[in-house]
């Protein structure tokens, strides 16, 4: 049963990682609220400050590499997570 589990969470992660390509790439041409409000009124982007290594912008590898690590990140933190409560609740 508890195999059955596993399965159906890795079949959405993987749904949910090529679902999430997928509106990144319809996505990444459209502004999003605050720059379609800035052009309206006329506003033009400020020099940025400082440039981040890996960045969302318009170069598709940095995004797709940027997304990559993101999402190793959390799903590490997650399981690291769910192992230490599953240890905590074994009988000692």
């Amino acid at each position: 049963m508890e195999r059955r589990y596993l399965k159906a969470t890795a079949a959405i992660l993987v749904a949910f990682a090529v679902g999430l390509v997928g509106f990144w790439l319809v996505s990444s041409e459209l502004g999003d609220g605050l720059e379609v409000t800035m052009d309206e009124a006329g506003w033009e982007e400020p020099e940025q400050v400082w440039q981040a290594p890996l960045d969302y912008g318009d170069d598709y590898v940095g995004g797709l590499i940027a997304g990559i690590i993101g999402f190793a990140a959390t799903f590490g933190v997650v399981y690291l997570y769910m192992r230490g409560t599953k240890k905590l609740e074994q009988p000692r």
